[in-house]
């Protein structure tokens, strides 16, 4: 069991810092961030600031930042 929960809180964690990678990198660039999610599955909880929605869900093995992009075209 131990070995269960340390694999979680791990995969967590890099899956976590990848996103936020993402993350960081759409806000310095001026794209919207709509959604920075810790989890999937139904919210546990929420708190929106600004434009974003920072949610925690019910199964802790992913993470997502939805972005909003416009594409231009010539």
């Amino acid at each position: 069991m131990e070995t269960v929960i340390a694999f979680i809180i791990i995969f967590g964690s890099l899956v976590f810092f990848h996103e936020l990678g993402h993350f960081l990198f759409a806000k310095k660039a001026g794209i919207m961030v709509r959604e920075f999610a810790i989890g999937f599955g139904p919210k546990i909880l929420a708190l929106r600031k600004n434009e974003t929605l920072y949610t925690i869900r019910l199964l802790p093995l992913g993470d997502t930042s939805g972005w909003q992009v416009m594409i231009l075209t010539l």
